[in-house]
């Protein structure tokens, strides 16, 4: 039903009306001067349906054809009737403060005048209650809690010492603030009369309305100038951890500096919170804030004095930047023997080569002449236990005794090195799970899509509704709702949902009960005119490729059957989706002795799953009479004939890259199925066929191709990657093994800066015998040559996966990292690095592995090359003590 024929109470059709002309001087006008009658009219209203109906004037997709201008008045309407409508426990509760987080300055003006016109009563108990709802909320919605509630609590001098949340999202509110006035300048100002999110600063003016500051703060002190809470709230952050993250790199220690200069905060007060938030082990970005804090301060000797232990502590535990922050301040305060003793124990058992270096200065600057002995001696024999070579080095000289070498017990070979007689890898089957019809299916987990469990989770669906009863089905309708009036049948707009399927789009559309086969077919003739037709970027089926088409045609089909037929014919066999021969012939025989028809989509899937076939067996296959669904009773159609061809003609066999792909059947059997699967530019990463973002979407269509996705990644603007870990299963399909340039990519995942899950999946392909010892090789050798390769971090990483029991795979790219490093006029960073880890690996080799093929002349030249120089670098001092364990000439 139209907005314009619903019979809304009668505030609510004004309030529409009004905003949609735009008047918003009036709107909170009406709502002061507003009945009784017709306020307990829209409360009732309100409470029993009137929320649900302007919830969905908001999605475009329930009120089909609509103008951005008439959607934007939607949700002022929808915002403006709930804070008139509501107590103000409830409006904190309703209003959907993500949302408004995004609102433009015109809607957070007209919000915060309709909550004004409610009265100060209602405003003090709202402020409240949002605060207190919202207190773990994060970012956006944080700031957009503050946005609005500031100016009600400057209007109304509101106190906020009781709302123990309000500096942690007031702060969150700065942070965002800071950020729109960094790219808000004339410029913009000029092309947008406020930005579109809401970012500046609200206020109530003089006449009771609210206003929009004007942008002439350069600084945040002018910000907190305007906002007479900023003190309290600023000084109340160091109280609660991680509180002060968000204004990082914000200008907190000059606004601090500002008010002590004012008299507004004692330096003692700051100083006493600095020292509080220190004792706590927040994040990295609140604890850059208190160096920040510290560095514009600048304590005194006196100040310092008083909390060395607190700072022996820092030292010990904190992040590197803070650590080496209060080791300077520690250095310039009167510390006792026993404190510089402790100090040097904590400086010289940390990894960071800075703080060593500042600290081995400052004793040598207190070394007497001849000899040292007492607590500098002790200081000197903590530096013995560095992890950096020079500097035991250097501590060696100066006590005149060699250093105490303190080693771990050799690393087992054993363990390390795989046997050579290695048995099978382990690709785990696919077990279909049980299905109980007495309770439902879990809800879909989308954090496990592109796995196995996607596929187990179709599985299950088909099985239990094929034995679901038309009650069960109902449910279903009413736990998945299609929201979209449009979504089902052939109609002029297809939802955006059908261009990304998963499990629960099949649910929904089977639950639905409309969606048939007229509707399977409109939505083939969709894609492919979409395919064909010129380039809509607002048209989500425009940014399919032919590969992603079967994955939307198949999802479909599935939906299609489900409740008719149990089985997908591609269900995959293996956790890798490898499809077994045997398993897709019981399932055709099992269609054929039903009377069931296979989807188009759904078996040519499991053709590409079964990977190469040996042809002779084309000879033993059944002849099975199961034809296409709703198609014509044609035999070159059938799917036993299909199948012995396909298994005659070798299966599928991925073609050079720019290559046309040959199938073994003709594509016209499939006459739903894109032609342009045929195309070379889709298999060689050019031209029209572009990915509309994830390869591991389209990864698990075609599991036998190693390189076909860094193929695209190479040629395409792709996001995501090539093979990850989801749910503890693996993402992406790898039954053909991996190439050469998918090592490349994972040789680059582990040098990345990112936090990322890389160790973890080089561990499990490592598991499944995916990881190549000699191709991992080649990877770090070509990625190293090209440049840009963090060789520290990636040694680290490569390090992990070998103390995992696989040095085998490993090492040869260690080799080929040392090769490389020495070949070029200056040493890469994180040589040093390398070559102590090749050190360290090397008593885990076994002595029967220690061949030229694993311990290559390049290498053993390449390691004498960097000990052999005259320099007394890292680089060179960690490699002639690898010499010496190998027991090479230096």
């Amino acid at each position: 039903m139209a907005i314009e024929e619903r019979a809304d109470p009668t505030a609510v059709q004004v309030i529409r009306r009004l905003v949609t002309q735009d008047d918003r001087k009036a709107v909170p006008e009406y709502i002061r001067n507003l009945t009784s009658s017709d306020l307990k009219e829209a409360t009732a209203w309100f409470a029993k349906s009137g929320r649900t109906l302007l919830r969905d004037d908001t999605d475009y997709r329930s009120v089909g054809n609509i103008t951005m201008e008439n959607l934007y008045a939607n949700l002022s309407i929808r915002d403006v009737v709930t804070v008139m409508a509501s107590s103000p426990r409830n409006a904190a509760r309703l209003l959907p403060w993500r949302s408004l987080a995004s609102s433009k300055s015109q809607a957070v003006l007209l919000l915060v005048d309709a909550m004004v016109a409610k009265g100060e009563a209602w405003c003090r108990e709202f402020v409240a209650a949002a605060i207190v709802r919202n207190a773990t909320a994060e970012r956006e919605t944080a700031a957009a809690v503050i946005r609005h509630c500031l100016p009600l609590i400057l209007h109304f001098n509101i106190p906020t010492m009781d709302l123990e949340a309000y500096p942690r999202l007031w702060a969150f509110y700065y942070g965002c603030l800071r950020q729109v006035h960094e790219v808000w300048d004339e410029d913009a100002a000029r092309t947008y009369e406020y930005p579109s999110w809401g970012g500046l600063q609200f206020r109530i003016g003089p006449a009771g309305c609210c206003e929009v500051l004007p942008r002439t703060q350069t600084q945040l002190m002018d910000l907190f100038d305007l906002d007479d809470t900023a003190p309290d709230a600023l000084i109340r952050c160091f109280d609660t951890a991680d509180a002060l993250a968000p204004l990082k790199d914000s200008g907190v220690g000059a606004a601090l500096c500002g008010y002590v200069q004012r008299g507004t905060l004692t330096r003692a007060d700051v100083l006493c919170r600095v020292e509080t938030a220190l004792s706590r082990c927040d994040g990295t970005p609140n604890q850059r804030l208190l160096a920040e804090v510290l560095n514009a301060l600048k304590p005194t000797q006196e100040e310092t004095g008083r909390i060395i232990p607190l700072l022996l502590s820092v030292v010990a535990t904190a992040p590197g930047f803070m650590s080496f922050l209060a080791l300077e301040l520690l250095l310039g305060a009167p510390m006792s023997g026993s404190d510089l003793q402790e100090l040097s124990s904590a400086v010289f058992a940390r990894s960071e080569k800075k703080p060593q270096v500042f600290l081995v200065r400052h004793l040598k600057a207190l070394q007497p002449a001849e000899g040292c002995d007492g607590v500098l001696r002790m200081c000197w024999e903590a530096a013995a236990g560095s992890a950096d070579l020079k500097i035991r080095s250097m501590a060696e000289k100066v006590l005149g005794v060699p250093a105490i070498v303190i080693r771990e017990d050799p690393l087992s070979g054993q363990s390390l090195w795989a046997p050579d007689t290695v048995e099978q890898p382990f690709i785990p089957p696919y077990v279909a799970p049980e299905v109980n019809l007495e309770f439902p299916l879990p809800w879909w987990d989308r954090h496990s899509r592109h796995t196995v469990v996607e596929e187990q989770y179709l599985d299950r669906f088909l099985r239990s509704a094929f034995h679901a009863p038309r009650e069960v089905r109902e449910w279903y309708g009413r736990r998945h709702p299609l929201t979209d009036p449009q979504f089902v049948g052939p109609a002029p707009r297809l939802p955006d949902q059908l261009a990304y399927p998963d499990p629960e789009t099949v649910v929904k559309l089977w639950a639905s009960n409309g969606w048939d086969v007229a509707a399977h077919h409109f939505l083939t003739a969709k894609v492919r005119s979409a395919r064909s037709g010129p380039f809509d970027p607002f048209d989500w089926f425009s940014r399919l490729d032919a590969l992603s088409a079967i994955r939307v045609f198949r999802h479909s089909e599935l939906a299609l059957q489900a409740g008719s037929v149990p089985y997908s014919l591609a269900t995959p066999s293996y956790s890798d989706f490898r499809v077994d021969l045997g398993r897709l012939v019981s399932v055709l025989n099992l269609y054929a002795r039903e009377g069931w028809q296979y989807g188009e989509a759904d078996f040519f899937q499991a053709l590409l799953r079964l990977g190469p076939t040996d042809g002779e067996l084309a000879s033993s296959l059944p002849d099975i009479p199961v034809g296409p669904l709703g198609g014509a009773d044609n035999p070159e159609r059938q799917a036993g004939r299909i199948l012995r061809d396909w298994v005659a003609g070798g299966g599928f066999t991925p073609p050079a890259v720019n290559k046309a792909l040959v199938l073994p059947v003709p594509l016209d059997r499939f006459p739903s199925l894109p032609q342009e699967l045929l195309s070379p530019d889709l298999w060689g990463g050019g031209g029209k066929e572009w990915p509309r973002g994830s390869w591991l979407e389209v990864a698990t269509i075609v599991p036998f191709w190693p390189d076909l996705g860094a193929v695209w990644h190479r040629e395409r603007a792709v996001h995501d990657g090539l093979v990850c870990r989801r749910n503890g299963e693996l993402a992406g399909a790898t039954a053909g093994g991996i190439g050469l340039w998918t090592h490349e990519w994972l040789i680059t995942q582990l040098a990345a800066s990112e936090p990322t899950d890389a160790v973890g999946t080089a561990l499990e392909l490592a598991k499944r015998g995916l990881l190549l010892a000699d191709q991992l090789a080649q990877a770090a050798r070509n990625q190293l040559n090209v440049g840009g390769l963090a060789v520290g971090r990636l040694t680290r990483n490569l390090a992990l996966v070998a103390y995992e029991g696989h040095l085998d795979r490993v090492w040869p790219a260690l080799t080929a990292l040392a090769e490389v490093a020495a070949a070029r006029p200056r040493l890469p960073a994180g040589t040093d690095e390398l070559l102590a880890t090749c050190t360290e690996l090397w008593a885990a080799i076994p002595r029967g592995q220690r061949t030229p093929a694993n311990v290559p002349a390049e290498f053993v030249a390449a390691v004498l090359k960097v000990a052999g120089s005259k320099s007394g670098t890292k680089s060179a001092l960690e490699a002639k003590r690898l010499a010496a364990d190998m027991g090479i000439n230096a």
